[in-house]
């Protein structure tokens, strides 16, 4: 794969884990038309169905996930393992030379503990794109867990929400896109109508307009991250077949950070 050939950063979510879509198919095909896709997965679903099995309580503020001790251990065993190796069995299924990584290899994500409301959650989020950028010019497509090793306390691991770990990483990596796959068709205003350009300029006034809650919030600040350093970021509904393609085209609407 030429080291000049386009990167596209794909987040994953959780709610579309699983999804009845064309996702793995789309990635084998851009990777066919000389691009360099780089996948980036959540789980949030998954975690807190292991939690519940375990006796655990999820928690979360400000659309974030709390995490203490116990729930660290979840999450780390539910992302870096289950998910991640299940999404690389089904991504070289469909003809794509998939390997999994956490964002604790290789030093590729590493952040500190800076809401204690939050517990074992890395903020101030560094990433170091050089493992990644290595597999994808031999050839293979990362697929990134969401796990990251603390830059204060070493071999302590720490909870990244994918979001902002997929927004640093298309930084990192000089991106040509980035794009998060969804179960809405993007973000929506107070009618529900869907909202397909935000200019950078406005970006965090609609951010903390009101208008964008929950889950939506971390993918619209990754987003703004990733535009102001000159990536295409865009939000669309993954679930539908061929979105993914369709999206990059310009025939699928979603919401776009410019």
């Amino acid at each position: 794969m030429e080291a000049d050939s386009p990167i596209i950063l794909i987040k994953i979510g959780g709610s579309t884990l699983g999804s009845e879509d064309t996702s793995f198919g789309d990635v084998a095909a851009l990777q066919r038309q000389g691009a360099r896709p780089v996948i980036v997965h959540g789980g949030g679903p998954a975690i807190t169905s292991w939690m519940a099995k375990l006796g655990l309580r999820a928690e979360f503020v400000r659309g974030l996930r709390v995490t203490d001790g116990p729930s660290l251990e979840v999450a780390t065993a539910v992302l870096a393992g289950l998910i991640n190796k299940s999404l690389v069995s089904e991504l070289r299924s469909a003809g794509v030379n998939a390997v999994g990584v956490s964002g604790a290899d290789g030093g590729l994500l590493r952040g500190r503990i800076t809401d204690p409301e939050l517990g074992f959650v890395a903020g101030e989020l560094k990433a170091d794109a050089s493992l990644i950028e290595r597999l994808a010019d031999a050839g293979y497509v990362p697929v990134v867990s969401p796990i990251a090793a603390s830059v204060d306390d070493p071999g302590q691991l720490l909870n990244v929400n994918a979001d902002s770990a997929a927004g640093a990483l298309a930084v990192a990596l000089g991106a040509r896109s980035l794009v998060f796959l969804t179960d809405v068709d993007g973000i929506l205003n107070a009618d529900g109508r869907l909202i397909r350009r935000v200019p950078l300029a406005t970006g965090d006034e609609l951010l903390h307009s009101g208008v964008v809650k929950g889950g939506m919030m971390p993918k619209l600040e990754a987003c703004i991250l990733a535009a102001k350093a000159g990536v295409l970021a865009g939000i669309i509904n993954g679930t539908q077949a061929g979105a993914l393609p369709s999206w990059l085209e310009g025939s699928l609407p979603g919401t776009a950070v410019v």
